[in-house]
């Protein structure tokens, strides 16, 4: 094999780390156990088709940059234009997930930094924190909410109640670091972008809603799955190819891991000892969430443990800590590298002070209210049907 096939087989592997690891355990647990079609989640995979499909329509009218802009215009002081960056990082999140916020607003954030004075690493650290933790709020906001949340069969209203205080937390958090901010009046000048089609546009937010919707058991995810595949090959099919195809893969990968494994003596052990327990299974999510990241961990975990609520909780604060506890946090930290590689080791340090402080704070007081009264604060049976939820 010639150098150049090594060196991009090296590059791939090294891109796409997760998706390898995914489907080499999917791989490797086959060879003992006997895969079945049934282990994979065929509407989680078409949720998660539909709402990437969707997003991709969004981007390319550049409907998040030009709200953002015209957001931005409206601000005349340095702790206004990083509220405004980071608000809008938090809310969109919740709907069209944390990597895509910060593909869509870094970007513009370092755009701002080229003509004002301002604290880069400190602002893209701040997105960061806010797509991380406006994203756990919705179960469209990021993948592993989208699959616990289809797992554990919840009904709107008792995911929403489970997240409801650490996401009033991580506002608190975010908050309290930019109150700290320097002020100063300021003039932007941004770059001009033409108004997005109002067709297209209002036919993506549609197709969005739509999803969101199904998501939320308010329809038929089938019936929005079709008229999201109708309309977008009716209006651009070129979509279809830039939706995240590795992530389906890896889902895929791990769907099959799970299954395999789900009967073995180990994982009845595990499931019986180590994680039969609410603080237990917050916690291995809070720490298996650093060393693997939390859409894998999340994945890994449902396998083991009746604790919807709690592993719900660990994975999403457990997306604070380590650079790679989510994975949406590399793609800030790449992005602002690529910009200023010179204040690289500064961002991570900043990154890793900020993330820890939020970790220690947010999953503490989490732990405190929502783990320790668990049986006061989450009364599961309230939101859903036991007989649905454990599915063994």
């Amino acid at each position: 094999m010639s150098k150049i096939s090594l060196t991009k087989i090296k590059m791939w592997l090294k891109q796409e780390l997760v998706l390898t690891i995914a489907l080499l355990l999917g791989g490797v647990s086959s060879l003992f156990n006997t895969p079945h079609l049934y282990y994979i989640d065929w509407d989680v995979l078409c949720v998660l088709w539909a709402l990437m499909v969707v997003v991709a329509g969004l981007k390319t009218v550049k409907f998040l940059d030009w709200t953002a802009l015209e957001l931005l215009n409206c601000c005349h002081t340095y702790k206004q234009v990083v509220v405004a960056l980071v608000g809008i990082t938090f809310v969109s999140s919740m709907f069209v997930t944390n990597d895509v916020a910060l593909l869509t607003f870094v970007p513009l954030a370092l755009v701002i930094g080229r003509t004002i004075k301002m604290d880069m690493p400190q602002v893209i650290i701040l997105q960061t924190l806010a797509a991380n933790l406006g994203s756990m709020f919705t179960p469209p906001g990021n993948p592993q909410n989208l699959f616990l949340y289809a797992h554990y069969n919840y009904s709107a209203l008792g995911f929403f109640k489970v997240m409801l205080i650490p996401t009033f937390l991580s506002i608190i958090y975010i908050g309290w670091i930019i109150y700290f901010q320097h002020n100063r009046p300021l003039q932007l000048v941004l770059p001009v972008l033409e108004k997005p089609n109002r067709k297209l546009t209002t036919i993506y937010l549609f197709l969005l809603a739509l999803n969101v919707g199904a998501v939320l058991h308010l329809l038929d995810k089938h019936i929005a799955l079709a008229i999201t595949a109708v309309v977008v090959l009716a209006v651009n099919r070129s979509l279809v190819k830039q939706v995240d195809y590795s992530l389906l893969l890896t889902f895929i990968g791990f769907f099959i891991f799970i299954g395999n494994i789900s009967h073995t003596d180990v994982v009845s052990y595990l499931r019986d000892n180590v994680l039969g327990s609410t603080e237990g299974t917050y916690l291995a999510a809070l720490v298996s969430s650093q060393f693997i990241s939390n859409v894998p961990a999340a994945m890994l975990l449902a396998g083991l443990t009746r604790e919807a609520d709690a592993l719900l909780l660990g994975v999403n604060i457990g997306g604070l800590g380590t650079l790679i506890a989510s994975m949406a946090s590399v793609i800030s930290y790449k992005l602002f590298a690529a910009e200023h590689p010179y204040q690289a080791g500064g961002y991570l340090r900043m990154f890793l002070y900020y993330n820890f402080l939020g970790l220690i704070i947010i999953g503490l007081v989490t732990y405190l209210v929502c783990i320790v009264n668990y049986t006061d604060y989450l009364d599961v049976s309230a939101f859903r049907e036991m007989s649905e939820y454990l599915h063994w």
